[in-house]
């Protein structure tokens, strides 16, 4: 159903706009392959959303190219990271607010 919906030409020229509008994208990069340095790129990844966020900044993930393996080795060179691997790409840049994602409220959630 996917290939049906999605064309990789038409997603290409969507990203590529997403890129071209934005002031800058955030690359959150491991010094190892494991769960503990996994974790401190989502962290570094966090404080970075959360003081764009501070600054009145937009952001949005891009991992497209950080979800194919062999596309990883690609982007840790591009980046001057050679050796290192990607885990987290961010774009950021001042744009307008766009309508947040339906979410549903903390008690709804919690187990009683």
């Amino acid at each position: 159903m996917f290939d049906c919906v999605f064309k990789a030409d038409t997603e290409n020229k969507k990203y590529a706009g997403h890129l071209r509008s934005s002031a800058g994208v955030a690359v959150f990069v491991s010094e190892r392959d494991d769960k503990d340095h996994w974790v401190r790129a989502g962290r570094a990844c966090q404080r970075f959303a959360l003081q764009a966020t501070a600054l009145g900044l937009k952001h949005a993930f891009i991992n497209q190219p950080v979800e194919v393996a062999s596309l990883r080795l690609e982007l840790a060179s591009l980046v001057g990271m050679t050796g290192r691997r990607p885990d987290v790409v961010m774009r950021f840049g001042y744009g307008t607010t766009l309508p947040y994602s339906a979410r549903r409220t903390v008690e709804s959630t919690l187990l009683s």
